[in-house]
């Protein structure tokens, strides 16, 4: 018993530094200027990023950027990426209105929960 006790206790520790970070990426999604929203979403770019795990994770920032960023901020990161050319399209669709759509659509928040449930992938 006490191994499982362990177990949850690190869950709680993790899901609370989860909450935390989440929290944190908000705030500093909200306080960033266009010009470094521009920067660090062009650094997932693959020729760009550290490695795979950073640009698989661009979809996660995406899910976030659409909870926290005013929407003005967005069509100006979508007409941004839009004027890169075709390489950039994936990056732009991302700003695009009916991705954004279909982000909040599928947001689901539990009863009582603060924010969308968090799915790690």
């Amino acid at each position: 018993m006490s191994e499982l006790r362990e177990a949850w206790k690190l869950r709680n520790s993790l899901a609370a530094a989860l909450e935390q970070a989440l929290d944190w990426v908000g705030r500093e999604i909200q306080r960033a200027s266009v010009e470094e929203l521009i920067d660090f979403c062009g650094s997932f770019s693959p020729g760009r990023a550290a490695g795979p795990e950073w640009v698989s994770s661009f979809d996660r920032f995406v899910e976030l950027l659409w909870q926290h960023a005013d929407p003005a901020v967005i069509a100006q990161l979508e007409a941004a990426f839009r004027a890169r050319g075709p390489l950039w399209a994936p990056i732009a669709n991302a700003f695009s209105p009916e991705h954004g759509a279909r982000l909040r659509a599928r947001d689901w928040r539990a009863p009582g929960a603060r924010r969308p449930a968090v799915v790690l992938r």
